[in-house]
């Protein structure tokens, strides 16, 4: 499952509500709900807002509805650009021990931009994409990247959105809809903030013709409806992601998609390869050179515990390369 799984389905999970299998654990540890990994928060100086109630139909909705206006150009909000930043939690199953612990930054902005940062092979690597255009540093690292995996995504041409959905702005706030979610009011803290706990997933037909009976999800919403915590799960893996910051802007500016001056060492292609870049950057997420993640590119795979929990809800379709 290739690790381009981990930051989309954060983003898909976190923006549109943000393969082959990877080396089998021997034996995957059941989620918790207290992470190993905490997010750092500074103390809070007035008390918390209390968690979102009502519907949780609703909740999923207005948690989507901010985020539509970014990745699709929805207009439902004037806000064009979001940043976006999350620890891997925990790990389990498949997926490789050495990702806990991992954080990554993304900034994204209507139309055709996107940049992301994630630590890979020792230090951090950035891949920008602006516009039809698109750049990485450091250059020699993604280029020795690119060489070592060989099932990597088919380039293929890109339009406004900043990642590829499979469904429209308009379409978008209709998605709550096509969820089957837990009938319950269960409220619970992530790192000391009251958070409305929404679980379920697809419904059934919709599942099934995606492919995607067996992935399961689960979103711990706070008062201003953003995530704190998503836990996503298949039958043979499962992690947990931490939201350290989700915040929303009208635009950033121009020089966020513009590598710095002094960096020579640049990686530039056409934005059609994008997806590829993501590959291998997700795929070798906090790794060495010594651990050559390019040889779990097609492991064999192993069920989970039965009693791993997580709630249902993305799309096979948005878990794109290895780590689907």
């Amino acid at each position: 499952m290739n690790r381009r799984a981990i930051l989309l389905p954060t983003l898909i999970l976190v923006g549109a509500l943000s393969g082959d299998p990877c080396e089998a654990a021997e034996q995957a540890p059941l989620l918790t709900n207290a992470p190993e990994v905490t997010a750092s928060q500074a103390p809070p100086q007035i008390p918390a807002s209390p968690a979102p109630s009502g519907n949780r139909y609703d909740v999923l909705s207005k948690m989507i509805t901010p985020m539509a206006g970014v990745l699709l150009g929805g207009t439902q909000t004037t806000d064009r650009a979001l940043t976006l930043r999350a620890t891997v939690g925990q790990v389990a199953g498949r997926l490789p021990q050495t990702i806990k612990g991992a954080s990554f930054k993304a900034m994204i902005q209507y139309p055709g931009r996107i940049r992301i940062e994630a630590p890979v092979l020792g230090e951090t690597l950035t891949i920008c994409r602006n516009g039809n255009q698109v750049w990485a540093s450091p250059g020699s690292k993604i280029q020795f990247l690119l060489s070592q995996f060989q099932h990597k995504p088919t380039p293929k041409p890109k339009n406004s959105t900043p990642l590829q959905l499979p469904f429209t702005a308009q379409q978008a706030v209709l998605l709550p809809a096509l969820f089957q979610l837990e009938q319950t009011s269960e409220v619970a803290d992530i790192g000391g903030v009251p958070c409305r706990v929404v679980a379920g997933g697809l419904m059934p037909e919709i599942a099934k013709a995606s492919n995607a009976e067996d992935f399961t999800a689960k979103l711990w919403i706070c008062s201003d409806y953003t995530p704190k915590r998503i836990d996503i799960r298949r039958n043979d893996f499962a992690m947990s992601f931490l939201i350290e910051e989700l915040t929303y802007a009208p635009s950033f500016p121009a020089s966020t998609w513009q590598p710095p001056q002094h960096v020579q060492d640049i990686y530039r292609c056409d934005a059609s390869d994008l997806d590829q870049l993501l590959y291998v950057m997700m795929n070798s997420l906090q790794m060495s050179a010594g651990d050559k993640p390019w040889l779990n590119e097609a492991g064999p795979s192993a069920p989970l515990p039965t009693g791993l929990q997580g709630l249902q809800g993305l799309p096979n379709s948005s878990l794109p390369g290895p780590m689907n």
